[in-house]
């Protein structure tokens, strides 16, 4: 299934970005500026992981939405340019670094509001991540593990 076009989206997505930035504003959360263009292209770019998250599902959870959205802004900290290329051409190290951080504030933004069957539900992703992704690099294993372990004892609330 192909995404629909970014014509279709883009009310929908600079809806849902005003939306994140208001909320990670109150997160205390460092914003980096980037286009809804530029969301969209990151989103429906192809994956060296074959994630299969689609562009709709992102837009219509919030935890999701949240987590790109800071998945982009540490992307750009890093340097990183945001486009349908991204995933497959910049570094793993800055990929997976950008991740991982989006990772760690969603499951700590399902914390704050209790929400334990998300944190349970992405921790059981987050875990296959750490045991089984061969694409994660080896000098991010021990911060991917140290987030699953700052978590784990929330499982099973």
């Amino acid at each position: 299934m192909t995404a629909p076009s970014y014509e279709e989206m883009a009310e929908t997505i600079e809806a849902r970005l005003e939306q994140a930035a208001e909320l990670l504003g109150e997160l205390e959360y460092p914003l980096m500026e980037f286009t809804a263009q530029e969301f969209y292209d990151y989103l429906t770019g192809e994956t060296f992981t074959g994630d299969r998250i689609t562009l709709r599902q992102i837009l219509g959870n919030e935890y999701l939405m949240l987590h790109e959205v800071v998945e982009v802004c540490e992307l750009k900290r890093l340097g990183v340019a945001i486009d349908k290329d991204t995933t497959m051409t910049a570094d793993k190290t800055k990929i997976y670094s950008a991740h991982l951080a989006a990772m760690d504030f969603e499951l700590g933004y399902s914390l704050l509001l209790e929400d334990y069957y998300w944190l349970r539900h992405r921790l059981g992703h987050h875990f296959k991540m750490v045991k089984k992704d061969e694409h994660l690099p080896d000098s991010l294993k021990a911060r991917a593990k140290k987030i699953l372990d700052d978590f784990w004892e929330y499982r099973n609330i």
